[in-house]
Formats: C-alpha cells, sequence, structure tokens
C-alpha cells in the first residue's frame, strides 16, 4: 500500500534555498509513511515539505534537502517571514491506500488548495 503527497506550489525566495525547482515552481510527489494531515495555511505547507523531504532521501529533492539540510534550514529560518509570504498557487493532494474486509484496495484522494491573500495596513 502506498500513500503520497503531490504538493504543487510557487516560491522564489525557497528556490533560492534549496535549489530543487524550476523557476521557483515546485511539482513534487513524495512517499509518506502514515497519511498526512492535510495543510492549512504556508506555515503547514513548508512544514509538511520538509518532513517529507527528510523521509524521501532517495528522490532528487530529498537528496538535495539531506546533503544541505543544516544550511537549508539555517537560511529558511534567517527569511522565513519572506518564505512564508512568498508562497503562492499551492495545491496539495494527500493519497491514503487501505484494504477493506474483503481485501479490496480503497484509495481515497484529499485535496487542499491554499489561496495567500496579502495583509494590508490602514
Amino acid at each position: 500500500m502506498k500513500n503520497y503527497a503531490e504538493i504543487k506550489f510557487e516560491n522564489p525566495v525557497l528556490a533560492e534555498i534549496l535549489h530543487v525547482s524550476d523557476f521557483g515552481k515546485y511539482d513534487l510527489k513524495l512517499d509518506t509513511v502514515v497519511p498526512a494531515e492535510s495543510p492549512r495555511n504556508a506555515v503547514d505547507v513548508l512544514n509538511m515539505l520538509f518532513v517529507l523531504l527528510e523521509k524521501n532521501p532517495d528522490t532528487p529533492a530529498g537528496r538535495v534537502y539531506m546533503a544541505n539540510r543544516e544550511e537549508i534550514l539555517h537560511r529558511t529560518m534567517n527569511s522565513l517571514s519572506d518564505v512564508i509570504d512568498r508562497f503562492s498557487n499551492i495545491k496539495v493532494a494527500i493519497t491514503t491506500t487501505t484494504t477493506d474486509e474483503e481485501g479490496n484496495t480503497l484509495e481515497t484522494k484529499a485535496v487542499t488548495n491554499i489561496t495567500i491573500s496579502e495583509l494590508t495596513e490602514n
């Protein structure tokens, strides 16, 4: 049984830090051991991304992350507000596979789209 998350978003600041995207656009499919929880905001997406990259060191993005984890986390924390503010077009699809009593494989997909809106000060 395979559980995985597909994470799509744009973030040019994170692209400079991670060096694993094309023009700041991310389209990653990463395995999860346990069903992942749907993110509610950009902070949840960033957390999910780092957890999944760490759990998938055999993927191209996971290899880059693992080889440079300390620097990536340091740079992300130093630029955290910019990283969070620059997320856009976020779509997360979490697929969970289970088996019912008759042995049939059931696949459930939860899709989350997150819209980031800018706060304006009056």
